[in-house]
């Protein structure tokens, strides 16, 4: 009997041990106080942006998007959960930011340009300069993190 419950216990032990996780939680440093900077200034029309963030000693690599969007966002630092884009390429002049990685924001906004070429030229440039500088910004994109 003795040794049906060891084996027991044994197959228990694999058994639980070969379960995969089910929840995986990120501990991200990331706040309005947080200093950003960027190995590269090169992000003209480019999508992808990407910067690495210091907080109480801890450095976290970011990265995101920027895009131009027919939606106008109002003012710098408003949030959005989805954007449109227009089908007339002129109306796409308002440039979002999103990060993506280590976790995902909303869309927020960062300004309208005077076109829809200088909104591609550009919108990613400023994404990344109002991460490193804008501390408003930084705080409407670390305070709208989603898994």
């Amino acid at each position: 009997m003795k040794k049906h419950l060891i084996l027991a216990g044994v197959f228990s032990v694999a058994i639980v041990q070969s379960q995969p996780a089910m929840a995986v939680t990120k501990c991200v440093a990331l706040n309005s106080s947080t200093t950003c900077t960027s190995s590269s200034s090169q992000y003209q029309s480019h999508p992808d942006w990407a910067a690495t963030c210091t907080t109480n000693g801890v450095s976290t690599p970011i990265s995101g998007i920027g895009i131009c969007s027919s939606t106008d966002g109002g003012s710098m630092g408003d949030t959005a959960l989805e954007l449109n884009i227009s089908s007339a390429s002129e109306e796409n002049i308002y440039c979002w930011c999103k990060m993506t990685s280590p976790a995902v924001s909303r869309w927020v906004f960062n300004r309208s340009l005077w076109s829809v070429s200088d909104c591609a030229r550009d919108c990613t440039k400023d994404c990344v300069d109002l991460v490193k500088n804008i501390e408003s910004f930084r705080s409407a994109l670390f305070g709208s993190l989603s898994d």
